[in-house]
């Protein structure tokens, strides 16, 4: 909760929002559960992602299922949200994207798994046959709320003004332990990054940011995935001390972050303009 997002196509999840707000290009500064759980997963897939990771914990409910009776309760004209539980298979399908998802409550995800593993005593076993034997014993009678078809990912540039570097004058540039970044004149909030382990990789991500910045590679019309792609080459190519800030300086506390956790540090700075690219 609380994220901002800057035009993220979360159509597929979201749509029919208050006052008519654009879903197709959803901008938030302070997003809700399931407005950042629907951008976070877009995002994801827009910089190629090919398997989600899901915790049922930290999950929306609202955004994860709606079972029989809320759908009675509420139709499907008068709700916003698809559930992902009614899209899981489109990515599957069109995008050829996974999901792993850890559930304790909703038995509804047994009609679309493809495999069941059930935890005791955390010992893992196999249980798919038993889990849809169950479904078809104990059918949902839920509704599938999703279209035939999941809708086309947006790619986004970057503005490259609105990375700025600079505060009081001077490139102010760095990590602020595991989890802030400090860019010019604002920070990054990475408390919900949870893929980073090291602040080493935090301050590698700040470099990469102003390394993409200096290189031009944010230019305009560069979808956002193409961007990154070329500075991960670069890193491929001449190592990770490329990003420093100097030339021919070798910083020595760098861990390379994945590709992932560097646009999700993009995708959460505040200031960041985007334009789609349609």
């Amino acid at each position: 909760d609380g994220r901002s997002v800057e035009k993220v196509n979360i159509s597929p999840f979201i749509s029919n929002l208050p006052f008519q707000k654009d879903t197709t290009a959803f901008s938030s500064e302070n997003a809700s559960g399931s407005t950042s759980q629907a951008a976070n997963i877009i995002e994801a897939l827009e910089y190629g992602t090919g398997l989600l990771l899901i915790d049922e914990d930290t999950s929306a409910t609202n955004f994860m299922i709606r079972d029989a009776r809320m759908q009675r309760l509420v139709p499907k004209e008068g709700e916003p949200i698809t559930p992902f539980v009614d899209q899981v298979g489109n990515l599957v399908r069109e995008r050829q994207v996974s999901t792993i998802v850890v559930v304790g409550g909703s038995g509804d995800y047994f009609d679309v798994a493809d495999t069941v593993i059930r935890m005791k005593e955390y010992l893992p076993a196999v249980v798919t046959q038993e889990a849809h034997r169950i479904a078809a014993e104990m059918p949902t009678r839920r509704e599938i709320e999703a279209p035939p078809e999941f809708a086309k990912i947006i790619p986004r540039s970057i503005v490259a003004e609105s990375l700025d570097p600079y505060r009081k004058g001077r490139t102010k540039v760095t990590a602020r332990g595991l989890y802030s970044v400090q860019f010019g004149e604002h920070s990054i909030d990475l408390s919900n990054v949870e893929q980073l382990v090291d602040a080493s990789q935090t301050r590698a991500i700040a470099d990469i940011m102003l390394y993409g910045l200096r290189q031009g590679h944010f230019g305009p019309g560069v979808p956002m995935a193409a961007a990154l792609e070329r500075i991960y080459e670069d890193i491929s190519r001449g190592g990770l001390d490329v990003i420093a800030p100097h030339a021919g300086q070798r910083p020595g506390d760098y861990a390379l972050p994945r590709l992932q956790e560097t646009a999700q540090a993009i995708n959460r700075f505040r200031e960041i303009e985007v334009r789609q690219l349609r």
